[in-house]
């Protein structure tokens, strides 16, 4: 216990003993001469020996400061890069879904009103291709007990035709053809997306032809005569007529847009290519149309 109050007292002492020595420096400090005073000529001293030591410190920090700013300048050339691709993506993707839009009001103020009242089985779910991926056949899970039989429109939403029913028809499964394949075919006409009912002085008939894939794999309209108006980006529509007979699809279904218009001098007819409007490997649901 002595040994304590001992050692506290001679603590207090120390530091009582260090505060007085300080400031006997300071004033001598303040009081002599700069020039000539021991304790200036110690502080000049210390300050000569240490600038190398400061020179150095400043030489390997100023790398370093300099590749923080540059990393830092990098990180916000990255972000800015990063945000303006960002607005571009947005802005390409607000111009698409606009587009997509007035095309479809286009679409609907074209077919409205061409179209009777369909019939529907209810809504089936692909079950798996028949005979592959590569297969342009499908099976769905509606059958006969549903109201499907064979050669009847298969469409997905009320109007884009995809495909018809063949044969293989079971009470709860169908079996379906797509546009795509060469064993399919249907009579459609193209269409303006801007058309109105008929075409305008000059410009000559609506081009109609037979829609059928080609042996190359390319969708097309066959027998479309020369001078019909054919343009790029034209709806393919059912025409609800085949080699003047009555079809079995309904008038004004959509199949798809042209996508490249081309003719020769040799050849009697236009040639033309179209794209789907939906292609086969994004189906999941469709409907049968049942009556029309």
């Amino acid at each position: 216990m002595g040994r304590k109050k001992s050692g506290a007292v001679s603590g207090i002492a120390g530091l009582a003993i260090l505060c007085v020595a300080s400031l006997v420096l300071f004033t001598i400090y303040v009081k002599e001469d700069e020039q000539t005073g021991p304790l200036h000529t110690v502080q000049l001293g210390a300050a000569e020996v240490l600038r190398p030591v400061r020179g150095l410190i400043t030489f390997i920090g100023s790398p370093i400061s300099s590749a923080r700013d540059s990393m830092g300048s990098a990180f916000n050339a990255q972000e800015e890069e990063e945000l303006q691709r960002k607005a571009r993506e947005y802005e390409a993707d607000a111009a698409e879904a606009a587009r997509l839009r007035q095309e479809n009001q286009r679409l609907r103020e074209l077919l409205g009103g061409q179209q009777p009242s369909f019939e529907y089985a209810p809504l089936a779910r692909v079950v798996a291709p028949v005979g592959g991926q590569l297969t342009k056949r499908l099976q769905i899970n509606v059958g006969s007990d549903d109201g499907v039989g064979p050669e009847q429109p298969v469409v997905v939403g009320e109007n884009i035709l995809v495909g018809r029913t063949t044969q293989s028809i079971t009470p709860h499964t169908a079996e379906v053809i797509l546009v795509t394949s060469q064993d399919f075919a249907a009579g459609v006409r193209m269409v303006p997306p801007e058309a109105p009912a008929e075409p305008l002085e000059g410009e000559g008939p609506y081009g109609q032809g037979l829609l059928q894939t080609s042996w190359e794999g390319y969708l097309g309209v066959d027998l479309v005569d020369l001078n019909a108006r054919v343009e790029k980006g034209d709806f393919v529509v059912t025409s609800g007529r085949s080699e003047d007979r009555r079809s079995i699809y309904p008038p004004g279904l959509l199949v798809g847009t042209v996508e490249s218009v081309s003719s020769q001098d040799i050849n009697q007819f236009q040639n033309i290519t179209v794209t789907p409007a939906v292609r086969p490997g994004d189906l999941q649901e469709v409907r049968v149309i049942t009556g029309w």
